[in-house]
């Protein structure tokens, strides 16, 4: 019996991704979203222009509208080293990173409330390569705000805006694959 309502609590988790630790600490302040083509939700970071966003990643370089305009989609993971489904999904993440790397797609994960030391240790220990972002005012202000919780996947096109495809929680290769085909071959 104990291992099912384990069982059920992980599965739940998997499934509704996590709270953002704003929101754990602002419970009032979260909204209702309506929902995805999957869940019904829909994008609150919609046709916000990230292009003027200049984000440093943990290696010490830049992501700037040079970056976007470069590949035909960025994608764009909002994750945190304390959630389990983030952390979980980030090997997939990997996988489709250097599938498309050579076809127009840059794969980027931005840190929400993750200390450098744990995002360092977790890129080491699963082995990623694609560029890991530090969170900053600015990316709290224009992304993270939008979100109650994490994992999100944001999809941005060549222009810097954010489309309105997401993925709201977590996902697996075969459906960030589905998501970039659609929106590359559109």
């Amino acid at each position: 019996m104990k291992r099912l309502i384990i069982l059920l609590l992980m599965t739940s988790l998997i499934f509704t991704g996590c709270q953002t630790k704003a929101a754990k600490n602002n419970v009032e302040d979260i909204k209702t979203e309506t929902q995805t083509e999957s869940t019904g939700e829909s994008n609150p970071a919609e046709g916000i222009d990230l292009s003027d966003l200049v984000i440093k990643t943990y290696d010490g370089k830049e992501i700037n509208k040079e970056t976007y305009k470069n590949n035909k989609v960025t994608v764009l993971n909002l994750w945190g080293t304390w959630c389990g489904p983030c952390v979980e999904e980030m090997p997939d993440f990997e996988k489709v990173s250097q599938a498309y790397k050579d076809k127009g797609v840059e794969i980027l994960g931005l840190a929400l409330d993750s200390s450098e030391d744990e995002v360092k240790e977790l890129k080491d220990t699963l082995k990623i390569t694609y560029p890991l972002l530090k969170e900053n005012d600015q990316t709290k202000e224009i992304l993270s705000s939008k979100f109650d919780y994490v994992p999100v996947t944001l999809f941005i096109d060549s222009e810097g805006k954010v489309l309105k495809s997401f993925i709201a929680g977590g996902t697996d290769e075969a459906g960030l694959t589905k998501a970039i085909e659609a929106l590359i071959n559109e």
